[in-house]
């Protein structure tokens, strides 16, 4: 990171100082983007010409020599005297040189700006990481704080799924079925039905499997449960059809 250049979080404190040196650059910048804008037919553009080759133009010089092409084609036309060239040029000429100059003006006013703004933050950043230290303390209590709720909440729901998998499974299983799994044990996953019982989906992802479940009442049937196509065991035997001459004429289909 050179010395002009840091990436100053959004969130970082400022004081009324440093803020005040903040919006300074803000404004020039500002003032910068408002005047090129305002100007922008004064600035030199790089466009393709027919040979496709780049070329600079600057909009309101070229805008100014048609005006002043057109007004000579009139003149001669009406057998006039020629317009005063400087008289329409010189203005527009004017105008692009006070651009030139500007820009890099305003472009200087910025990085100065910036700079003292930067500078400004430098200045404070033992008090402001001191005030950072002293918010991270407490944060850290209060995560800490809060870590050891979340993991009594969870040995409370670790102890109550296992005991319903003890009712459910029939006294066979005394921890839910995805206790200790590599995978996690999915307990997020548990929700019930409105009349209390465990649902489907939150069955399948908690692996409570048929060979699990052996008290009914407690899970929720599955509420899509497969089609099963019905299989005829009998069917009724093909026959052979005989002609009146003995001879077979093929099966009855």
């Amino acid at each position: 990171m050179t010395k002009n250049m840091m990436d100053i979080p959004a969130d970082l404190p400022l004081s009324t100082r440093v803020k005040a040196l903040k919006k300074a650059w803000e404004q020039a910048e500002a003032r910068l983007s408002e005047y090129k804008s305002e100007n922008s037919r004064y600035a030199s553009r790089r466009t393709l010409n027919a040979l496709d080759q780049y070329v600079y133009h600057v909009p309101a010089i070229r805008e100014a020599e048609q005006e002043l092409k057109d007004a000579e084609l009139e003149a001669v036309a009406n057998g006039k005297a020629l317009p005063d060239r400087d008289s329409v040029l010189s203005p527009i000429e004017e105008k692009v040189s006070e651009y030139r100059r500007t820009v890099p003006a305003l472009e200087a006013l910025v990085s100065k700006a910036h700079q003292e703004y930067v500078e400004g933050v430098k200045a404070e950043l033992v008090p402001m990481g001191l005030r950072e230290a002293k918010e991270a303390q407490k944060a850290r209590g209060a995560w800490e704080k809060a870590y050891k709720a979340a993991m009594e909440a969870k040995a409370t729901l670790e102890k109550h799924a296992g005991l319903f998998t003890f009712c459910v499974s029939e006294g066979d299983m005394d921890t839910h079925p995805r206790y200790g799994h590599s995978q996690g044990d999915n307990l997020e996953y548990w929700q019930l039905t409105e009349d209390g019982r465990l649902t489907f989906e939150a069955s399948q992802e908690l692996d409570y499997l048929d060979w699990v479940v052996k008290v009914p009442g407690l899970i929720e049937p599955n509420p899509n449960p497969p089609v099963v196509e019905e299989f005829n065991h009998n069917p009724k035997p093909r026959q052979f059809l005989a002609s009146a001459d003995g001879y077979g004429n093929g099966w009855e289909h």
